[in-house]
Order: C-alpha cells, then sequence, then structure tokens
C-alpha cells in the first residue's frame, strides 16, 4: 500500500484530516457536556472512532500492512456508523434500546475480524462498512434539513453531513491514484470543518432560544402568542398560564377569543388577528380574561407582530390591575376625605367665633336679674345647645387633624359609656343588643381620649355593618378589663367573621371588603396608628359563623402629675383693684368677638381698645402702653404669632403679657407654639366666667404702674 501511495501526498491530507476531525471531537464534548444532549454524546464517541480510523491508516503509510491494523481501521468505520446512527436516532425522538448499539458492534469487531485475518479479498467486506458509515452521515444530514426551521445552523451542518456521507462512499476506491487519494481525505477535513462550523451556529441559536424562553418564561406579564389567522394560543409563558389557570397544554391550541370574549364585544369586525392587532396595538386596553374556574381578571393588554419559529405571530401581553384599580379608587377616596377633612376643619373653625358670640351674649342675659322665669329657661337651653354644638366642633377639629395624642388622665368606662350612648341611634339599637361589660375596678390612665373615642367608635360601626344583614341574634358587646399594666378594651360581635385569607390583611392601609364607593379601607389602619401612638397594641379574633373580636390594649399610665398642655386654669377670679387703671388691648379680626369682649371687660371696669388684625396692634402699642393684649392666634395678614415674634423681640416684657385666644388647640403647629411661649390662652368658644378669671388673675400678678410699651 505504501509503495501505490507516495507517502508525502496522502499522509499530509490524512493528517489534516485527523486534525479536523480532533476538533470536531472537541467541539462536541463541550456541547455534550453543556447542553447535556444524548445524542452529543453518540456523535462524539462516532468522531473518536473516525478519528481512530484516521490514525490508523496514517499508522498503514509508515509500515507494512497488518491485519490488526486492517481490523482496527475496519472496526473504527462500523462502531462509528453504529454511534452515529443511534446519535441521528436520538435527534429524531426516536430512541432504540441501547442493548442492539452493543450487539451492532460486537458483530461489527467480528466483521472487521474477518476482514482481516481470513478473507483476503477485503474489498467486497470494507465496501459494506463504508456505506453504513456513509449512510449514518447522510441519515444525520437529512435529519437536519428536515428540521431546518427548528436549528439556525441546520442549513450548514445538514449539507456538511450528506456532502461527507457521500464522500465516504467512495473511500474503499481512494487507491485509484494519490491525487484521488489525497483530495478524498481533503475533502474530509473540509466537510469535517464545515461540520464544526454549523454546529458552532446552531449553539449560538440554541443559546439565543434558551435566553428568549427564559425571558418569555419568567416574564412578569403574561404573554399570548396567537396564530394570525385563527387567534389560537400557540404559545404561553408561565404568567399566561398562572393568571388564567391553565396549564401550557391546556393553552395551546385555545381560542383566544373564547378566552377573552370582551374582544368580540368590542365590534363585529374583530373577527382575526388583524383586527385585534389594529384594536391594541401600542396601546393600553382593559380587557376581561377568564380564569378556569370562570372567574374574571381585569387586564391592561396590549398586542405586537411578532416572530416565532420562523413565522409572524401576533403577541398579546396582560398584566393584571385589578389591585391597581382597586387603589386608584381608594387613592380618589382618600383625596376626597382629605378635602372633607380639610373643608371641615374650616367650617369647624369659622363656627367657633360666632358660638363664641352666642354663648358669650347668652351668659350676659342669664347674669340679669330682671327676667321672668320663662325667658331664663329658654335662655338657658340656648346656652346648653350652643355649648353643646361648640364640643362638636371641637370634636370635628380633633376628628380632622393629624396631630400626636394628647394625653390627660380619664376614665376609659366613661369613655366607653359616651361612645356607645353616641352611636345607639346610629346603628338601630331595635336590632342589634348592645352590652356594655364595664370592670368596676379600672384604674384611670393617660389618653387622649378624643382619639380612643374614634377608634372605638370605628370598631362599633364597623361590627354593626357586619352584623347588618346577618341571620340570627345580633349582639354588640364592649368590655373593659385590666391588670397591674394594662387596660384592655374588647369589641365583639355575632357577626359572619372573618376569613381566614384576609385576617392578616385588614389593617393594612386601603384594605377593605366593601365595594368600591363604601369604604377606604382606612379606618382600622388609623385605629390602630393610634394605639401604636398610645403604645398600645391592637389585634383581631375572628372565626367564620362565629363572630369577631377586637382587642385594644393600652398601657397604665400614672397620671398624679397633670404636666399637659391645657388651657389657662379655671381659678376663683380675684378682683382688681387697680382695675380702673388698666387698660387693654383686643386684637380679632370678628368685630363680633372685638365687641362682646370689650363689653365683658368694660363691665369689670377696664379701659378696653381694640385692633382688627396684627399690624394695626402694633400701631397703636407704639403710641401707648398696655397692662395685657388679648389676641386671637390665627388671623388674616398678621396674626397672632407674627405679633408675639414682633413683642418680643421689641419688647420681651410685653410679649409676656399676651393671652392667646384660639378655637384650634388641636393643631399641632397651635399648640406647639402654645407650648413653647408658656403665655395663658382660652379655647374658643369660651364663656364670660374663664375671661374674667384669665385677664383679672393675671393683672393681679402685674405690678404697676404698667409698663411703657412702646418704649419710647
Amino acid at each position: 500500500m505504501a509503495s501505490a501511495f507516495p507517502p508525502e501526498w496522502v499522509k499530509s491530507a490524512l493528517l489534516l484530516a485527523l486534525m479536523s476531525t480532533c476538533a470536531v471531537i472537541v467541539l462536541f464534548v463541550y456541547l455534550n457536556r453543556n447542553t447535556k444532549k444524548l445524542y452529543f454524546s453518540y456523535w462524539t464517541v462516532s468522531w473518536m472512532f473516525y478519528a481512530v480510523y484516521l490514525a490508523a491508516s496514517i499508522g498503514l503509510q509508515d509500515s507494512r500492512e497488518t491485519a490488526f491494523l486492517i481490523m482496527v481501521q475496519r472496526a473504527s468505520i462500523g462502531i462509528g456508523a453504529a454511534f452515529m446512527f443511534w446519535g441521528s436516532i436520538q435527534l429524531t425522538s426516536a430512541p432504540r434500546d441501547p442493548k442492539e448499539l452493543q450487539l451492532a458492534s460486537i458483530m461489527l469487531v467480528l466483521w472487521s475480524g474477518v476482514a482481516a485475518y481470513i478473507v483476503r479479498d477485503r474489498l467486497w467486506i470494507t465496501v459494506p462498512v463504508f456505506a453504513l458509515l456513509s449512510a449514518a452521515g447522510i441519515y444525520t444530514g437529512l435529519a437536519y434539513m428536515w428540521r431546518r426551521r427548528r436549528y439556525r445552523g441546520a442549513n450548514i451542518v445538514g449539507p456538511g453531513f450528506l456532502l461527507w456521507g457521500l464522500l465516504l462512499l467512495g473511500f474503499p476506491f481512494l487507491n485509484v491514484s494519490p491525487a484521488v487519494t489525497t483530495l478524498g481525505y481533503l475533502g474530509s477535513a473540509v466537510l469535517s470543518t464545515m461540520i464544526a462550523i454549523g454546529m458552532i451556529v446552531e449553539q449560538e441559536g440554541v443559546l439565543s432560544e434558551q435566553n428568549y424562553r427564559v425571558l418569555f418564561d419568567w416574564a412578569s406579564d403574561a404573554i399570548f402568542l396567537l396564530d394570525l389567522k385563527t387567534l389560537r394560543v400557540v404559545d404561553a409563558n408561565w404568567s399566561a398560564q398562572r393568571l388564567t389557570g391553565r396549564s401550557h397544554a391546556e393553552l395551546f391550541g385555545y381560542d383566544f377569543l373564547a378566552l377573552c370574549p370582551d374582544l368580540r364585544k368590542e365590534g363585529a369586525g374583530v373577527l382575526d388577528g388583524n383586527n385585534v392587532f389594529a384594536a391594541m396595538y401600542r396601546q393600553a386596553v382593559d380587557l376581561n380574561l377568564l380564569r378556569s374556574n370562570g372567574t374574571r381578571v381585569l387586564c391592561e393588554s396590549t398586542a405586537n407582530v411578532a416572530h416565532c419559529h420562523k413565522r409572524p405571530v401576533l403577541q398579546i401581553s396582560a398584566r393584571e390591575i385589578t389591585d391597581k384599580r382597586r387603589m386608584e379608587q381608594q387613592l380618589r377616596q382618600a383625596e376626597k376625605l382629605s378635602a372633607l377633612g380639610s373643608l371641615i376643619a374650616g367650617v369647624a373653625h369659622e363656627l367657633n367665633n360666632p358660638l363664641a358670640i352666642v354663648i358669650a351674649y347668652a351668659q350676659i342675659l342669664m347674669n340679669q336679674k330682671e327676667m321672668s322665669d320663662k325667658t331664663r329657661l329658654k335662655l338657658g337651653t340656648i346656652l346648653h345647645e350652643s355649648e353643646r354644638a361648640g364640643k362638636i366642633v371641637g370634636e370635628l377639629l380633633k376628628f380632622t387633624r393629624s396631630c400626636d395624642p394628647q394625653k390627660v388622665g380619664a376614665d376609659l368606662n366613661m369613655v366607653v359609656s359616651t361612645v356607645l350612648e353616641g352611636r345607639k341611634s346610629a346603628i338601630s339599637a331595635g336590632e342589634i343588643e348592645l352590652v356594655a361589660c364595664l370592670s368596676e375596678h379600672l384604674p384611670r390612665t393617660k389618653v387622649d381620649a378624643g382619639q380612643i373615642e374614634q377608634v372605638l367608635t370605628n370598631l362599633i360601626a364597623n361590627a354593626a355593618q357586619a352584623m347588618a344583614g346577618h341571620e340570627g341574634k345580633r349582639v354588640l358587646k364592649v368590655t373593659t378589663e385590666s391588670d397591674d399594666l394594662f387596660i384592655r378594651i374588647v369589641v365583639a360581635d355575632t357577626g359572619p367573621g372573618i376569613r381566614k385569607e384576609i385576617l392578616g390583611k385588614i389593617f393594612e392601609p386601603f384594605f377593605t371588603t366593601k365595594p368600591p364607593g363604601q369604604g377606604t379601607g382606612l379606618g382600622l389602619s388609623i385605629c390602630c396608628n393610634i394605639v401604636e401612638a398610645h403604645r398600645g397594641r391592637m389585634w383581631v379574633e375572628s372565626e367564620v359563623g362565629k363572630g369577631t373580636k377586637f382587642f385594644v390594649e393600652l398601657p397604665i399610665v400614672p397620671c398624679t402629675e397633670e404636666v399637659d398642655l391645657i388651657p389657662a386654669a379655671a381659678e376663683e377670679p380675684r378682683p382688681d383693684p387697680k382695675a380702673s387703671e388698666r387698660r387693654l388691648l383686643i386684637v380679632d379680626d370678628e368685630p363680633g368677638i372685638l365687641a362682646v369682649l370689650t363689653e365683658v371687660l368694660t363691665s369689670e371696669g377696664y379701659n378696653v381698645e381694640t385692633a382688627c388684625n396684627g399690624t394695626d396692634a402694633l400701631r397703636q402699642i407704639s403710641g401707648g402702653r398696655y397692662d395685657a393684649i388679648i389676641s386671637d392666634l390665627l388671623m388674616p395678614g398678621m396674626d397672632g404669632k407674627q405679633l408675639y415674634e414682633t413683642l418680643k423681640k421689641n419688647d420681651p416684657q410685653l410679649a409676656n403679657r399676651v393671652i392667646f385666644v384660639t378655637g384650634d388647640d388641636v393643631n399641632t403647629d397651635s399648640r406647639a407654639f402654645l407650648e413653647l411661649t408658656g403665655n395663658r390662652w382660652l379655647r374658643k368658644p369660651f364663656n364670660i366666667r374663664e375671661i374674667e378669671e384669665v385677664v383679672g388673675n393675671f393683672l393681679c400678678e402685674q405690678p404697676l404702674p404698667a409698663v411703657n410699651n412702646g418704649g419710647h
């Protein structure tokens, strides 16, 4: 054989073919390790045996022909062909029993042994072995060609395997001439390289496909790929499966119009992909998708044309917006409540002035001796109802102001009784039995009574709503109890109870089970914040069908010392013997307030002057002396705060003589200012006794002669 083929030609071609085959082997080993595809394992072994054949052929170029090398050549070709066949069968998803491969390998080794040691004319045995490997290469090439839509590198790998298989048919006849032999092995090297390049391109496509699948499957939005003509689902990601409650197999081939019937209702023309695309392209359309259980879920959807497996499809992206729409509705409700709160606060503040005037004049009239009993009784009713209205205004201001708890000593039994008394008519006491179990030995503690009333009012209202329309006995029970550290208030109802799946959410802001427009989901959240601001805690226990219990636990804070901010103390008035020598300035933007204060203080013997705002007051102060200034805290233009700051800068002694009047003492800024100054103050609506006490006792402490307030 060495004499028939010049070594310098054939050997170089064999070495080149061996090198290209080794490159293919390295590539297949890498692909087998990273893709875990079984056909790469078979093909790796197949190309290894082909490399052994080439190495044996090189060995035959350098030595005499031996039966062993000839057997190795033929066995390598045969076994390589068998493994290539099994790899290609795996590629086409038609697996065979591995025992068949073992049996085929044994038979091929025996066949090669017979060819090498017994049959001297080996051509008729060699041709079938190469034909087997050729058939394996052709089969693999055709398998890729049939699936070229699926594999990106099929247009290179398929022809590569096909031509390589055809070339192998001529390998038994390469000894025609050295040139033919050399060209044959060079062709094998070129085709091996072509197969390697095709595999690299293929794996880039596989990697791209894998990345696409990861992005597609793990996208947070539900994605449906639809056939443009039939609108049937050809693919759907995991979010789409989770959104609809259907598996991938159930969604495949599913009519999207049945999944989303709203598209049919949009118009009779919405029947194919073009119309759906035109209706939804590049715009968010609200659609209701049907779940597998028949419920509807509101989604914001868009449509785009995409390409899947080299064909155009309609891509529908859907995002559930049920919670978003509910949050938007709740936000609008919260904004309405905020605006309503501001309106209530403004109205309540404005009501304080006329109420103060009515109460003051009613008290002045009540002090008149010449009055019939009937008139005095009617006047007393006016005074009582006006004072009652003043308390309501104060509660409205407390409700609408966001402020820290203003804690004073309180009896929580009295707080509970007040709330229950006020809620009797509101909760249809005839249908709901109100029960109060109040502890006889409940200690007093420091709380903001108004805020605790707000908590109890909300809990009682919720309990009454829960029992509305509920069959069976309706009982609303409020209990108070205590230990050494805490006071607990329990509000229990016999309503339907709360389901476990929502029990842990009821204290979350904006969470509500009420229909739109009937609740904001803020009530329990606000209650929880109030209790936590008192360093307490709030929790709920409920069982479906057995009612609900809300627990409010507050720490016991001893109230032996009253250090809280309160209006000027009500003391026994001390008559001022120098009243006629006292000069007072009243500053208020409300003429009625100026008039009533002037009448009350003038009757006490004081010299009274008035100013309608802070600027007017400063003008009058610069021209004379005043023993006290009674100023409204909030006024248009220069208000009481600015007046005080100006006086403090110019005349600190006079600034200490300012007595403030305010109807909004729950305002955080106002309270902070009053605490900072330490000056006395009156709450609107006031009564004339308070005015006499505060002004009289204050002036009795001041020396005469009065300070020259102008400093001139």
